[in-house]
């Protein structure tokens, strides 16, 4: 319980248990064996009050209390204030209120090309989204919320504790997330997917290494083939599908595996909410090119597995059609390219009516920042399917010229190693990770420097800071 002494002595004079002469500004019992008289300020104690130790005392003082029925309820509260009495829950709605303004600033700051390029261009946006009422949220969206409002605040002002505690904040959030998904009934919600998201940029914040983030995308990925297609066509569905595709790409290459995006029926999604959208009042034609680019960009991890695995394997037919789909993703990619730096350079000089028409409902501000990310993710795209086409023509005449396998052959003085070795499927060139030092030497882009590299890599579609 919390108590104060009820002795005016000095707490030297109360911790020696002698009588105390209350000498001001020090008494002379300290003074006289010179000790450090602290002086006769109450402090408040803290004292651990057991079941045992209150019915004790409920017996001393003659009273009788009901038993509390927690353990909890044996701390002694503090008075509560009028707002509390009247309205239970009003400290904690206007704490949750605030804590949305600062994960609303969070966004704008760590996502500003994102949200200015599809802020406007769907019905529901991320800030709608947190700024309305949420009578029947799930605790894990409301901890989600929370952890990253913390850990914003104190990142920015160098507050530690604070950090610490969106720490805790966050595992509670993801107990909660682990529960709901658990159950068949909200595995499948947008408010389990927006959980997600959010704890999934909360890595990215505060992660223990640069790629942590990748921890919560293959679940994010899961969840939305879940969900199915017709959840994401609209709403604040397709507002979610929109905020994570780009690290579900960069996910599925550095783990080696297929992008369920780039599958033939989301493509068709995909190319099917482009066509939505160019019928759409709120259109943008440098949203539509960018769309247009990411439906080949979410091919490419597939791409790069059946490369692999077809060098491991003497498949003519296969690698063949794998050549066809990938110079024309190459050739798609080269066109929606030149399509943007034309559009740029000519709009331009156009009109403020035809610029306006071009870039729709995104600010002008954020025009130039989009548009080079997208053309930085297409330019990668065209470098790693440039690479995938040499490779699977390398093994081409590998196998039609090298029909045995290659020895070095056994001379003093003079090596001679296997030309081929690159082209092993077991090969270290074969691996992809995703590296913050490159983005730093190479776009001056660090996690540590720079609060909007999120932004950079959603805005080049998953490729920037991967490296092959």
């Amino acid at each position: 319980m919390v108590g104060v002494p009820k002795s005016n002595a000095c707490r030297t004079c109360l911790r020696r248990r002698v009588k105390c002469d209350l000498t001001q500004p020090f008494c002379n019992q300290c003074t006289k064996r010179n000790l450090d008289c602290p002086g006769y300020e109450k402090r408040w104690k803290f004292m651990h009050q057991t079941k045992g130790s209150i019915q004790k005392g409920q017996q001393h003082n003659g009273r009788s209390q009901p038993q509390p029925p927690h353990r909890e309820a044996a701390l002694v509260r503090a008075r509560q204030s009028i707002d509390e009495r009247v309205e239970p829950n009003l400290a904690a709605a206007a704490l949750d209120l605030q804590q949305k303004e600062v994960f609303c600033t969070f966004l704008l700051t760590s996502f500003p090309a994102q949200f200015a390029s599809c802020g406007k261009r769907v019905e529901v946006n991320w800030i709608d989204y947190a700024r309305r009422p949420l009578l029947t949220a799930p605790q894990a969206l409301v901890w989600a919320y929370r952890a990253l409002a913390t850990v914003f605040i104190g990142r920015k002002y160098n507050d530690m504790n604070k950090v610490t505690c969106s720490r805790h904040m966050y595992s509670r959030a993801l107990n909660y997330l682990a529960g709901v998904i658990q159950h068949p009934k909200f595995a499948t919600t947008e408010e389990a997917l927006a959980s997600g998201i959010l704890l999934t940029m909360y890595e990215m914040v505060d992660g223990i290494t640069g790629a942590s983030w990748l921890t919560h995308t293959r679940g994010l990925a899961t969840m939305i083939q879940m969900r199915g297609q017709d959840v994401h066509r609209s709403g604040f569905g397709l507002t979610l599908l929109k905020s994570c595709r780009a690290f579900l790409v960069a996910d599925a290459l550095i783990r080696g595996e297929h992008c369920f995006l780039g599958e033939p029926q989301w493509r068709a999604f995909l190319s099917e909410l482009a066509d939505m959208e160019s019928q759409s009042p709120k259109r943008s034609e440098l949203g539509l090119i960018v769309d247009r680019a990411f439906i080949e960009i979410a091919s490419c991890p597939g791409w790069l597995v059946e490369t692999q695995r077809l060098i491991k394997a003497d498949n003519p037919e296969a690698r063949a059609s794998l050549m066809q789909e990938i110079e024309f993703g190459r050739h798609r990619l080269n066109e929606l390219q030149s399509e943007l730096q034309c559009a740029l350079v000519h709009q331009r000089q156009a009109s403020i009516l035809h610029w306006q028409s071009f870039v729709g409902p995104i600010p002008w501000d954020f025009v130039d920042p989009f548009a080079q990310s997208s053309l930085y993710g297409m330019r990668l795209g065209i470098s790693l399917l440039s690479q995938l086409h040499v490779l699977l023509r390398a093994d081409l005449f590998r196998r039609h010229y090298v029909t045995e396998p290659w020895d070095d052959p056994e001379m003093p003085g003079l090596q001679s190693p296997n030309p081929w070795s690159a082209l092993d499927a077991d090969a270290p060139e074969w691996q992809v990770r995703f590296d913050p030092e490159y983005l730093r030497d190479s776009y001056q882009i660090h996690p540590s420097g720079n609060e909007d590299w999120m932004d950079r890599i959603a805005m080049s579609m998953g490729m920037l800071g991967i490296r092959a």
